[in-house]
């Protein structure tokens, strides 16, 4: 068995240090992020804003009602009861209702509840897509740090294999079987190895750190990820062409669905302006009554006596209805000038969906040219991997038998760290094209 050296050990014990702590899935790390993103949650208060205004909208169908009094004082000359004036104080009151309800106003009302309707369809759409969005954008980050952890151990594995030559060659040369120059040549390549590992490891806790960011962690010093079991064999066996993809995208996708309510929105309050030009018909109807403190009235014997309170809500007591007709005639042609603004108000929605559409299928393209390409350098990868793995044992075969220099030596090491590595990018470009393609479909992320 391999001796580690106390170095390579304190890098093992740094990348170790979190395996106490729960890992998270990606599954876990999508469901905290919708649960707990800013841009979620604000997102999800519009919304909530947007139904507000389509109850709003439904509520204009309503008649209103509006209640009044006053209360007036009034100090010298006053008209009294009997109908002549006197010098005084008096006081009244009065109180009414009042309601009135459209009857007709160009469908403005019904157009303009199909304008929030849609909105709100278009909101649902929105809230959709930001989620996707930040699923997306964490499966991504999750799968680099998937890469960047495989990367480290590939090389941890050269510092191993650095530090075994070290020692075999301090061996060798304490027994004078080679000159102590090749063992200083040993240690300056374990040196560059440890260096590569190092930098290795940084870039890994980069980006763990970028996955907690995206996450709003607080606290990502203790933060870590679960390694899936992947089988390259069973992901993707058949890749679904773009435009399969595509049909499936402008049928059920929420960018397009939001684009689509938006043009409908647009289309509505196109007809909520025309419907200006119509005349207007309102149903009105008041009720009032007053009450003046030493008001009289008439008795059966006709003689003035002071009239109660329940006489004067009585005797006061009016009631109005009426129908409120207002033709439009001439309104400095803002009526036609607000109907060519929301006419180009609906071409500009039409533009806004057909480049949702091509943005989408340009992205849809590309992941699948990125999946077609990756699987293509995987499979050559493998292949590659055997022939370099063959290479190295060859070439260590003939390092340990003194008929390589240790240059030769390095550069097969390299070549295998080279050839692990494009692997692992080929596997991982695979495997992210793959998900979104499928994601596209409705398929969940998950590895």
């Amino acid at each position: 068995m391999k001796k580690i050296t106390i170095w390579t050990f304190a890098l093992l014990l740094v990348a170790g240090s979190m395996q106490a702590q729960q890992k998270w899935t990606l599954e876990q790390c999508i469901d905290y992020a919708l649960r707990n993103n800013i841009s979620i949650k604000t997102s999800e208060l519009n919304t909530k804003s947007q139904e507000i205004r389509h109850q709003q909208a439904k509520n204009q169908r309503l008649p209103d009602l509006t209640g009044s009094y006053s209360q007036s004082l009034s100090y010298g000359q006053y008209l009294n009861s009997y109908n002549y004036y006197q010098n005084g104080n008096s006081q009244s009151y009065s109180a009414g209702l009042s309601s009135s309800v459209n009857l007709f106003n160009g469908f403005q009302t019904k157009n303009t509840i199909d304008v929030q309707h849609f909105t709100l369809l278009a909101n649902i759409e929105d809230l959709k897509k930001a989620k996707e969005n930040i699923a997306v954008n964490i499966a991504s980050a999750y799968l680099q740090v998937l890469y960047n952890k495989e990367l480290y151990q590939i090389a941890l594995e050269q510092v191993a294999l650095s530090d075994s030559e070290v020692i075999r060659y301090e061996n060798m040369a304490s027994l004078g079987k080679i000159p102590e120059g090749q063992v200083y040549e040993t240690k300056a390549q374990l040196a560059q190895d440890k260096l590569s590992a190092t930098q290795s490891l940084s870039t890994l806790q980069l980006s763990l750190l970028d996955l907690s960011q995206l996450l709003d962690l607080k606290e990502w010093s203790n933060f870590d990820i679960v390694i899936p079991e992947i089988d390259m064999t069973s992901v993707g066996l058949q890749i679904s062409s773009a435009d399969e993809v595509f049909d499936y995208v402008v049928a059920n996708k929420s960018d397009i669905k939001s684009s689509e309510y938006r043009l409908k929105s647009s289309e509505k309050s196109l007809k909520v302006t025309e419907g200006a030009l119509y005349p207007t018909l309102y149903f009105n109807a008041n009720y009032s009554n007053n009450y003046i403190p030493g008001s009289t009235k008439l008795n059966s014997s006709g003689a003035f006596v002071k009239a109660n309170l329940g006489d004067q809500l009585s005797l006061n007591s009016r009631t109005s209805f009426g129908l409120s007709l207002n033709i439009p005639i001439f309104n400095r042609f803002d009526t036609k000038n607000n109907i060519k603004i929301s006419k180009f108000a609906v071409e500009s929605a039409k533009l806004d969906l057909e480049s949702t559409k091509q943005t989408l299928y340009k992205e849809i393209q590309q992941s699948w040219f990125n999946a077609t390409t990756a699987l293509v350098k995987y499979n050559a990868s493998v292949e590659a991997i055997k022939n370099t793995e063959e290479a190295f044992r060859f070439s260590e075969e003939k390092f340990n038998n003194g008929r390589a220099t240790i240059y030769d030596y390095s550069e097969a090491k390299m070549k295998l760290a080279t050839a692990k590595s494009n692997q692992l990018q080929a596997k991982y470009n695979y495997l992210f094209s793959v998900k979104i393609l499928d994601f596209y479909k409705g398929a969940s992320l998950h590895l």
